[in-house]
């Protein structure tokens, strides 16, 4: 079976001057390309629910399944984040099956605490899962894997989204990080980086220092991966995202 690749909407960030991706617009060509799946961000959304509902609509006459990826995280100071469950409606909106949020500050699974998240996972049929962020404290692969072993002590059903180049942030070794999280991957965001003078940079699929082919032959092809950096300016946007696809698809 030939791996689920689809796109994150963070690919059309610089297509308009003021950065801003109107996400509605864009399902119809992203389905065109041949993408099966568009991964919706919560910070491109402009006209809250009302463009939820819209999106949801569109992308179901489109043929789209949407991943829901949110700027936050799960946990903070050890408890809940208060906004979860408001999360979790808006991706029940966007007709989502997949909420992505980053760790946050976790500590343990005190029976309370399982228990709420158990009832969100319960009353919402849409898959949970975690992100490494760019940092040592909330995002290595011992710390998120630690999670994991407490998630599955609890009963509770959360996988990994495996970030490839958020790995150099921390300069962890993205392919160490991929044998040791493996089995707990349930989705992978392709993005590479380069370094250059001013830091580590968002780079093409190609043009960084993460071999993507090989970290991606990494894990079963049963595990979706979404296209998530940057693809140009302009006009050049879209030959960019097809191009990568079908360069991708032939891996």
């Amino acid at each position: 079976m030939a791996r689920e690749i689809g796109l994150n909407t963070l690919a059309y960030m610089h297509r308009s001057a003021d950065n801003k991706v109107e996400q509605k617009e864009i399902l119809k060509e992203i389905k065109e390309m041949g993408f099966p799946i568009v991964e919706v961000r919560r910070e491109y959304i402009l006209s809250g629910k009302t463009e939820m509902k819209e999106i949801a609509q569109r992308a179901s006459e489109s043929g789209l399944k949407v991943f829901y990826s949110v700027p936050a995280e799960l946990f903070t100071a050890g408890v809940l984040n208060g906004q979860l469950g408001s999360y979790f409606e808006e991706a029940t909106l966007l007709n989502a099956v997949q909420l992505k949020l980053t760790l946050g500050e976790f500590r343990e699974f005190t029976a309370k605490l399982a228990e709420e998240l158990r009832e969100l996972l319960t009353t919402y049929p849409i898959h949970l899962t975690i992100e490494n962020d760019q940092s040592t404290k909330k995002g290595s692969p011992a710390v998120l894997m630690g999670f994991i072993a407490e998630t599955r002590k609890a009963s509770l059903d959360i996988g990994l989204t495996f970030d490839t180049g958020n790995f150099v942030y921390i300069d962890s070794d993205p392919f160490a990080a991929a044998e040791q999280m493996r089995e707990a991957v349930t989705y992978i965001h392709i993005k590479n980086v380069a370094i250059t003078d001013s830091g580590i940079v968002l780079s093409g699929l190609e043009s960084g220092l993460v071999d993507m082919r090989r970290l991606l032959s990494l894990f079963p092809d049963s595990v979706p991966a979404s296209i998530e950096y940057p693809c140009g300016v302009g006009d050049e946007v879209t030959k960019t995202i097809s191009a990568d696809y079908k360069k991708i698809q032939s891996w």
